[in-house]
């Protein structure tokens, strides 16, 4: 009976451990990340400065995305995982709760930098996390889980603007996000401060033969991963950046539909990095992945190739039923490969050269549209890179760590 009741405890506290890593990324990417762009227009109104200043935060949040992942990387062989991602997490928190507070642009614009950065640092370590703290069979589903808590975090977003903008103000939606992201840390301190004793009790027989003291630490497959990183973010980050201009400066479709479209976006996307989480745990990790970069390839060609409106609709349900899973599934096969005392360096390089893709996606974008006059070719090329990723899937080697493996 009393093992019983053990087990279902654990079940309870691996439940409530997923849903607390997903406020991570809810709070880091939707609300120190993507409220911004919903409260720039009063926050200009009151506290005065142009959409230069803007630009250079909006920039400047890019290298700190950018700084943060490579020096997350760095730190990950003197500190445990869980630590670095909670510290983070805390520092979002106090970020958040100082802009409800600021009067200056600049320390407000400071404070949006650090939480780009904290984006990165919050996000590298979750994979480790996961290793150490659920079975082989459960963890894509956890990473794809967590992978769309950005769409989760963007939804609380609208709430709170839809509900406070009038009564608060800005800023109290400021401190309602700092004031849920406090919540988030003291939930997680609770679980993840025995984490590793949780493994020691419930992984003894999987480390024993575990991919520490077998694998190496750099592998073709790891280079090749590192590799689709990339070509992740040249791909999917430009067509979520050209999407809007695209449909309503070139192809005429409403303000109205193009709002709609991205709404699609984000209702898939909350339940797809579960759903394709669960797919891989039971086919693996490589033919999930395959499927994602298909999907997403065949949503750029349809945005390319047909004017139509129906198409958009269905592009944007393939795009978010991929978009959200790729980037839990990435790391799901660096663990799969990578001892877990290198797991969050190798995920933090995976994550620079993301961030290093999407720098070159957009300006690439943005210079073939100046230089064309569309954005048909911006779309035309993510849909070849996409397919070209789904090449390079199946050149992958099969994991020590058997796919589909059931907990």
């Amino acid at each position: 009976m009393s093992t019983l009741v053990q087990s279902n405890t654990r079940a309870l506290d691996s439940v409530v451990l997923a849903v607390v890593l997903t406020g991570f990324v809810a709070s880091t990417y939707g609300f120190g990340v993507y409220l911004f762009a919903n409260l720039v227009v009063d926050m200009r109104r009151d506290i005065g400065f142009g959409y230069t200043t803007v630009g250079v935060i909006t920039g400047g949040a890019q290298i700190g995305f950018l700084l943060f992942s490579s020096v997350t990387s760095y730190i990950s062989r003197f500190f445990e995982g869980w630590k670095i991602s909670l510290v983070s997490t805390v520092m979002t928190s106090l970020a958040l709760l100082g802009l409800s507070v600021s009067d200056n642009i600049w320390l407000s614009g400071a404070l949006l930098i650090l939480l780009g950065g904290c984006s990165a640092s919050v996000y590298i370590p979750l994979a480790e996390i996961v290793t150490k703290g659920f079975s082989p069979g459960n963890r894509s589903r956890v990473m794809g889980l967590i992978s769309s808590g950005t769409s989760y975090g963007v939804f609380i977003n609208g709430l709170l603007v839809s509900f406070l903008t009038l009564h608060g103000g800005w800023r109290s939606i400021w401190l309602s996000a700092g004031l849920i992201s406090v919540a988030l840390c003291v939930a997680a301190w609770f679980l993840l401060r025995n984490l590793d004793a949780g493994q020691d009790r419930g992984f003894a027989a999987e480390r024993s033969t575990s991919l520490d003291s077998h694998a190496p630490w750099l592998s073709r497959a790891l280079y090749l991963t590192w590799a689709i990183a990339f070509l992740n973010g040249m791909a999917l980050l430009p067509f979520q950046t050209y999407l809007a201009p695209f449909l309503r400066d070139e192809l005429g479709v409403s303000v109205q539909d193009t709002g709609f479209i991205w709404t699609t976006i984000g209702a898939v996307g909350m339940a797809s990095g579960f759903l394709v989480g669960w797919i891989a745990d039971k086919i693996g990790v490589r033919a999930s992945l395959a499927m994602c970069f298909l999907s997403a390839g065949l949503a750029a060609a349809l945005v390319f190739s047909f004017n139509s409106l129906p198409l958009f609709y269905l592009a944007a349900f393939l795009f978010a039923l991929a978009f959200y899973p790729i980037f839990g599934l990435v790391p799901s096969y660096i663990g799969q490969i990578v001892p877990v005392s290198r797991l969050t360096q190798a995920f933090g390089i995976a994550n620079v050269l993301i961030g290093l893709g999407g720098v070159c996606g957009n300006f690439l974008g943005g210079f073939s549209k100046d230089l064309t006059g569309s954005f048909s070719t911006v779309y035309w090329v993510v849909a070849l890179l996409l397919f070209v990723q789904c090449v390079m899937v199946f050149m992958l080697g099969k994991p020590a760590v058997t796919e589909g493996q059931r907990s």
